[in-house]
């Protein structure tokens, strides 16, 4: 359509924000690392897998001679331990080796179907009737772990066990698009992308009013402030999300947390009885209450969890150096 003569110019759309140059960069490598990951697990056996993750964990450790030596202080003022105490400077190296393994562990699962008692092998789960006690009441279970161990092997755990699970996932920019959902379906894993808001709600809903299994994290934070509500997380005040407290509100289910407890000579989880809620309090109070769970099972096993995760460690100490959550 023209425009009418004397009429002023339609607006212009505005152009997008520039991508700082150090984010691309960031950006480009992650997504390399991502690729030659990816390459290198689909010549190994599941088996070794996990060796090469600690042997990249390693280097990752050593290479990080910048943001360590601070993780590391903020790591041993959580533990209560001394400046330089090497017993936090051990866990933390076993946590960046750990990660990383669990991290190429779950690209060799989604990249091929694995052979099922195979991977059964590599996990042990206590806790199931916890699961199975909370289902009866016939309103799902909320299973609330963190960013420690395989978590997509847990899954595949609770479906062998006939549990039926769904996990929800963040897409993230370096990984195709596919790579979680077909990987988890492969295994009779459902799989909700978080990343399309209220679709994904409304899809954790259903699950959980079919008296299902939903396994999410809450334990990174939110990407953009906006979306969530500051609260105290290991020590910090940073954006987290309330969406954990509003889906077992609003589906009335129960909230399991799940710790991982160990990782040689295979992953260790175990499924705690529900968390009692108080449904006077604040939803801000209620997701404080499931945090301060959370991170009482990490400071339990410091050496599995990420601690180099940007999303945590981009914030600082709170001044006053608590762990304890507050709404």
């Amino acid at each position: 359509m023209s425009t009418p003569v004397g009429a002023p110019p339609p607006p212009s759309s505005p152009r997008p924000a520039r991508v700082p140059l150090a984010l691309r960069l960031e950006r480009a490598i992650d997504r390399a690392s991502f690729l030659l990951c990816r390459t290198l697990v689909r010549s190994l056996p599941y088996g070794s897998v996990r060796t090469l993750g600690y042997a990249l964990g390693e280097a990752r450790f050593r290479l990080s001679f910048r943001e360590r030596p601070r993780i590391r202080r903020e790591l041993e003022s959580l533990l209560g331990r001394p400046p330089g105490d090497p017993v936090t400077h051990a866990r933390l190296r076993t946590a960046y080796r750990t990660s990383d393994a669990a991290m190429l562990e779950v690209l060799k699962l989604f990249d091929r179907p694995q052979d099922i008692d195979l991977l059964l092998s590599h996990a042990h789960v206590v806790g199931l009737d916890n699961v199975r006690r909370a289902l009866e009441a016939g309103r799902g279970a909320i299973l609330l772990a963190g960013h420690s161990g395989n978590g997509a092997l847990l899954a595949v755990r609770l479906v062998a066990a006939g549990i039926p699970v769904s996990v929800i996932y963040h897409q993230a920019r370096m990984m195709d698009k596919a790579l979680f959902e077909d990987g988890l379906r492969a295994y009779d894993v459902g799989a909700i992308e978080a990343n399309q808001g209220l679709q994904a709600y409304g899809r954790m809903l259903g699950a959980l009013r079919r008296n299902e299994v939903v396994l999410m994290m809450a334990d990174q934070g939110v990407k953009k402030a906006k979306d969530g509500t500051i609260l105290r997380f290991l020590g910090k005040d940073m954006p987290m999300p309330l969406g954990p407290a509003q889906l077992a509100r609003h589906a009335k289910a129960p909230v399991l947390p799940v710790s991982a407890v160990g990782f040689e000579p295979q992953w260790r989880f175990e499924i705690q009885p529900a968390v009692l809620l108080n449904p006077a309090a604040s939803l801000e109070a209620e997701m404080a209450a499931l945090l301060r769970v959370t991170e009482q099972d990490i400071l339990r096993h410091p050496q599995l969890w990420s601690w180099h995760h940007r999303r945590w460690r981009r914030f600082p100490l709170a001044d006053d150096g608590a762990v304890a959550v507050s709404p």
